[in-house]
């Protein structure tokens, strides 16, 4: 059984949330009065992002135009996971405590990135099936 067009087309708009979501975290939009300053997160990581949320986009595409598999499913179902990733970690508290210094991470922080990845692969298992 294939996995059909409408999935792919889910990720599609998935990924533009995702993509307008990271655009206004990093004020894309604002205008910077000191780009030194407001430089944001390291180029690498953004290339790496930016080719994360590409190759999802363009896997789902193929996915449509060629009839796409399991596989294909599986890929960019963890390429949407991946994608997600950033948005997450400034929506949760910091994972390494300040305050605290006795406590290495916060375990909020952890236990939610942890269940995001037990769902992510709960969701690759069953596709995978």
């Amino acid at each position: 059984m294939d996995i059909p067009v409408q999935y792919f087309q889910s990720i599609i708009a998935l990924e533009v949330a995702v993509i307008g979501a990271l655009l206004f975290q990093v004020r894309y939009f604002e205008p910077r009065i000191d780009p030194v300053a407001d430089a944001g997160p390291d180029p690498r990581w953004r290339l790496l992002i930016a080719v994360i949320l590409g190759a999802t986009v363009i896997g789902s595409l193929d996915g449509i135009a060629h009839g796409g598999g399991r596989a294909t499913a599986i890929l960019v179902t963890i390429g949407l996971a991946l994608s997600v990733i950033p948005i997450l970690l400034r929506v949760l508290p910091p994972l390494v405590v300040e305050a605290h210094p006795g406590r290495a991470f916060s375990a909020i922080a952890v236990f939610s990135l942890v269940l995001y990845a037990v769902a992510v692969a709960g969701l690759v298992l069953i596709l995978g099936r």
